[in-house]
């Protein structure tokens, strides 16, 4: 780890060569954003402060965290020469420190106007809590996160695997791609700012919704969740868990138990929709008839069952099990360095695959040992185009994408590339998305799409998609493997018609082998992979509520798509890119599953875990709960200090005392980190979220005005400093917008009629069926 050679940048088939990114970062959300730009081959440059020693690592994950980046000691001047040279800044600065810099977006694009800057606060912008040191604990408190996981008592629940600070990251590593993709046609450098707030929102996107109009559906807090997804125990005291999201999976599983009758019991009554009314007589009822069933056969009876009737179901397991896996393996999600100090260490691989281009080898980062005054880059002389003073499109605009996926995560992947400007055209059978039985979820996921139904069982249906295809940059789907040939869509006649296609496909267990067929959702996926096991400690297993998984994997191929396009402006063509709810559920727990000999174990919680020490936790008030961050020595005790005690039980006395403001105001007066836990209830409404932006209002026929998470990323005028809106949220009915989208291909009215008319003969069941 002490190489003082330059290191050279991603091979000729990376799909970032030759890129350059600086990276002026300390928090973990933009350090792996640029562990993510390294991987896919740009040259990363990190500059560090001269105190730190990047050989012995304060937290096992800084490992995987700085992988494949060169670190380098820069001072002021030497980081304005960096910005000069490269394509793409990076800075995780408070607002404040930003300012201090002179790392702020008018400065860069002072230096260097084809510079994109991604500018990645550790919670937001502006507002009262935009100053705090990163923490992934007092993240979860701001965004919302931590009242939402599942509870006995009612209070905020702190997170084991920083999944919100990890989305961060690779929301960022989007956003630096879309600029490179929108410099690549403009010339001109963009301005991003992708807060710790912007992946709050982004994982609570189909939670945080709220009913102007009428009252809407908020999911409960119990540790058992609905009958129809959750966990179970078996006979030999295993747990697994059952993910019937829709109401045929869950017919389908009552089938292969031989339990139809459940549904017919009184309470149900034949209506699924009687399940989601949490701690209803239907909930209760049902539970009780399959907690019964389930203690009366080992756990492995149960998958089996499951598996034979292509149930999405899986038993917990560890993470020590899940990194051993069959599933780990045959998608190659982990691999080897070697540490100069630390010896040789696993860790996850990278999550994106491609079929043109290759990931760089994973490798330990290398400390640049160079004298001063040295350029952290060769000079290289700038286009005759130099870059305009002001960027009027978003990053993407232009770029036009075909979403023929169903349920989260891969509609997610073209609802983030409209975020950055994409025209993003819906195709859905005639019987709809399933994930519209939860029309409010569905309507935020989608809410920047035109719809088209078409009946891919149909030959008219199946021509259609194609010639939509062809018109298109990018196509996302998550059909079951084969699919698309039986549909005569494969990959070498999507070549053949649009040779500059990137094919983006989302799988739920990757290449796995026997298990690539196999349906999964997010909490198979927390179940599988250790991350449940983590959660409940010793207690039970807890499956978290927001779908981490789901909106992560929609991040990364959001990336990967970003990528090929960016590769796409030099080569011409286009390419397949692949990534899986396994290889994200890998991804998410880097920091715990990276290992090495003597590293410490990984924290685990337990039901309604505060957090994971005195200083570090969350605490009842008077009025609400407050999150703490007094990591260091010197904070603790300035923590004791300020309330005067000298243990937990005394904390709590002590705070349940005074009210949320007396406490924060007493607590920041000592220089401890604290913040307030946001509830659920009216979140959207907290002035902090209004201030930075995060919701806007979406109106639908049935439901009315709805407020509902805006934007996963900002766009600003880097000199102006004016943020761009994206495109109008709407929701939209199945194939409302078929006529116009299919007469803007030259369709005429007989063959839209055609279409549209053999759409209703399509078997969905059949030829649309998703893996995830």
């Amino acid at each position: 780890m002490t190489d003082t050679a330059e290191s050279e940048a991603g091979g000729p088939n990376c799909p970032l060569s030759g890129v350059r990114v600086l990276e002026v970062s300390t928090t973990r959300a933009a350090r792996i954003a640029g562990q993510l730009l390294s991987d896919l081959g740009a040259d990363v440059v990190r500059a560090i402060d001269d105190v730190v020693d990047p050989a012995l690592p304060s937290d096992p994950g800084e490992v995987w965290w700085d992988r494949g980046k060169r670190l380098m000691q820069l001072g002021s001047d030497e980081i304005r020469h960096a910005v000069h040279q490269a394509d793409t800044v990076i800075v995780d600065h408070t607002p404040s420190r930003l300012t201090a810099s002179g790392l702020g977006s008018e400065q860069v694009r002072s230096l260097n106007l084809e510079a994109t800057h991604v500018w990645m606060p550790p919670y937001a912008a502006v507002g009262r809590w935009a100053e705090l040191h990163e923490d992934p604990l007092l993240l979860d408190a701001i965004g919302g996160i931590a009242g939402r996981y599942p509870c006995v008592e009612d209070r905020p629940v702190a997170p084991v695997v920083a999944t919100t600070s990890i989305l961060h990251g690779v929301l960022g590593a989007g956003a630096a791609v879309a600029g490179l993709v929108g410099r690549n046609r403009t010339g001109s450098g963009h301005t991003a700012v992708v807060g710790g707030l912007h992946a709050a929102g982004t994982q609570m996107a189909t939670m945080m919704i709220e009913g102007l109009d009428q009252p809407v559906f908020s999911p409960g807090r119990s540790v058992k969740s609905l009958p129809f997804w959750r966990m179970y125990q078996a006979a030999d005291g295993q747990w697994f868990f059952l993910a019937t999201l829709t109401p045929d999976l869950f017919i389908r599983a009552l089938d292969a138990l031989d339990r139809m009758d459940i549904l017919v019991l009184p309470d149900v009554a034949g209506e699924f929709t009687n399940l989601m009314v949490t701690d209803g007589p239907a909930v209760r009822a049902v539970e009780h008839e399959l907690e019964a069933l389930f203690a009366t056969r080992p756990c492995a009876h149960w998958i089996d069952t499951f598996a034979a009737a292509d149930v999405p179901c899986a038993p917990v397991r560890t993470w020590s099990e899940w990194a051993a896996s069959d599933i780990v393996e045959a998608n190659h999600g982990m691999t080897r360095v070697n540490h100069d100090v630390l010896g040789t260490v696993t860790m996850p691989n990278v999550p994106i695959s491609l079929s043109r281009s290759a990931v760089r080898a994973a490798r330990a980062a290398v400390v640049v040992n160079r004298p001063r005054g040295v350029p952290v880059w060769p000079r290289r002389n700038r286009a005759a185009h130099a870059g305009s003073t002001t960027v009027t499109q978003l990053p993407l605009h232009g770029i036009k994408v075909i979403d023929a996926a169903t349920f989260l995560a891969a509609p997610l992947v073209a609802t983030l590339l409209a975020d950055h400007g994409a025209e993003v055209v819906k195709v859905e059978p005639p019987s709809g998305d399933p994930y519209r039985a939860f029309a409010l979820s569905f309507v935020a996921a989608n809410q920047r799409k035109r719809g088209v139904a078409l009946g891919l069982g149909t030959e008219p249906g199946c021509e259609a998609l194609l010639d939509l295809v062809q018109g298109a940059d990018v196509l996302v789907e998550n059909l079951r493997p084969g699919r698309l040939e039986k549909l005569g869509l494969g990959a070498e006649t999507l070549r053949r018609h649009r040779p500059g296609l990137v094919h983006c496909t989302i799988s739920a267990y990757g290449h796995a082998g026997e298990h690539a067929t196999a349906p999964g959702f997010d909490p198979v996926f927390q179940a599988l992979s250790g991350m449940a096991v983590a959660q409940g400690g010793e207690d039970r297993p807890l499956a978290a509520p927001m779908p981490a998984h789901d909106t992560c994997t929609g991040a990364l191929g959001a990336l990967g798509v970003m990528a090929a396009l960016y590769e796409r402006g030099t080569s011409g063509s286009g390419q397949q890119v692949w990534t899986s709810l396994a290889n994200t559920s890998t991804f998410l727990q880097g920091s715990e599953l990276t290992n090495y000999t003597g590293r410490p174990a990984p924290q685990r919680g337990g039901v309604d875990h505060p957090g994971p020490s005195e200083g570090h936790r969350y605490y009842a008030c008077i009025d609400g709960w407050i999150g703490t961050a007094a990591l260091s020595g010197a904070r603790n005790a300035e923590f004791f200090r300020a309330l005067g005690v000298g243990g937990l039980s005394e904390i709590e006395q002590a705070l349940a005392q005074r009210t949320v403001e007396e406490t924060l105001t007493l607590l920041g007066d000592h220089g401890v980190p604290a913040c307030r836990v946001l509830e659920q209830a009216g979140a959207l409404e907290d002035p902090f979220l209004q201030e930075n932006r995060l919701s806007h209002v979406v109106t639908d026929p049935q439901f009315g005005r709805l407020r509902m998470v805006r934007t996963f990323t900002q766009w600003v005028d880097g000199v102006e400093g004016s943020a761009f809106d994206p495109t109008p949220g709407r929701s939209f009915a199945v194939g409302e917008d078929s006529r116009e989208v299919l007469a803007g291909l030259g369709y005429t009215d007989a063959r839209i009629e055609s279409v549209l008319g053999h759409r209703a003969a399509a078997q969905h069941q059949e030829n649309h069926v998703s893996a995830t």
